[in-house]
């Protein structure tokens, strides 16, 4: 059987023909030039472009982040609990923080028109080093989804809440009563959400908070406690509840509406009570006009009771 017959194939390449040996070493030494080029120009761009405007965003975010936390540590302090518990906000760099965050966030807090050209480096390297984790990553991700996801300084930090305990500040995490425990939860939250509002501006702006069946598995002396922060605090507060009242020396005023019912009857008995830091005492409902309709909130929050401070 006769063999085939040899093909010879040459390439014209940059003018110049290439066997096809010599044309795959051409084309593996241009992908690594234009590798190279490609990589510095990421760079340049990264140096001339998004250090100057994500150091600048970066360093409002982190600022106003700090400043808030400050403020939520201010109203904490203003605001002693009745046992004398101390507790603070921490916002800390997270256990799963990038490598290097602790001095590219020191730099961060310096304006960038001070910084020089190592700190401009250094700054651009930790930057571009979370483009590139992310990039590895995520294959599948684009350009914009990689850079979101690489420079959100959020996922680079964590919250903590510390207690003072014998001259020092510990986790709040630790060994403590189911009371303490309430409240090292509680607490932060209510100091947070009186700083958010004061963000307002106005005395007489609302200071709104839901609490759905709040305190629950509490005992009576901490919910007391809890309730009595809620005015510290001065926070405008609806909560449901199945069997607190929130009659407590602590609480100065409280609307009460208890909701009844009876199963298999289409009805909802709804008394109206009053605590004026005092006692508390029945309110006879004002007349009202007769209506078709019965009452949306007594439906849909039936078997409850609601409290309005």
């Amino acid at each position: 059987m006769p063999r085939p017959p040899t093909t010879v194939v040459d390439i014209v390449y940059q003018g110049r023909e290439r066997a096809v040996p010599d044309l795959a070493e051409a084309l593996t030494a241009e992908v690594g030039e234009l590798t190279r080029i490609l990589s510095a120009r990421e760079r340049e761009i990264l140096e001339t472009h998004l250090i100057t405007e994500v150091a600048g965003t970066l360093q409002e975010l982190i600022g106003a982040a700090e400043r808030q936390v400050r403020d939520m540590n201010t109203e904490l302090e203003d605001r002693p609990t009745s046992t004398g518990m101390k507790l603070r906000l921490v916002w800390r760099a997270s256990r799963k923080a990038p490598s290097g965050l602790a001095p590219a966030r020191e730099r961060l807090g310096q304006s960038a028109d001070a910084w020089t050209p190592e700190d401009r480096t250094a700054v651009g390297e930790f930057l571009q080093t979370q483009i590139a984790r992310q990039q590895t990553d995520d294959t599948s991700g684009s350009w914009l989804e990689h850079l979101t996801a690489a420079l959100d300084y959020r996922a680079w930090h964590e919250f903590g809440v510390e207690r003072h305990q014998h001259g020092r500040w510990i986790p709040a995490t630790g060994p403590a009563s189911g009371g303490e425990r309430v409240l090292a939860v509680s607490v932060p939250l209510f100091a947070a959400a009186s700083s958010h509002y004061a963000s307002a501006g106005s005395p007489y702006a609302p200071r709104l908070v839901t609490l759905d069946e709040a305190f629950a598995g509490v005992d009576d002396d901490s919910r007391a406690k809890c309730l009595g922060l809620l005015h510290a605090f001065d926070l405008d507060v609806v909560m449901t509840s199945e069997r607190e009242w929130a009659c407590y020396p602590q609480v100065p005023g409280v609307a009460i509406a208890q909701l009844s019912r009876i199963d298999e009857v289409a009805a909802v008995l709804v008394t109206r009570w009053e605590w004026d830091g005092n006692r508390r005492h029945r309110r006879e409902d004002p007349v009202r006009s007769e209506s078709p309709n019965p009452d949306p909130l007594a439906e849909a929050t039936a078997g409850s009771e609601h409290l309005w401070t």
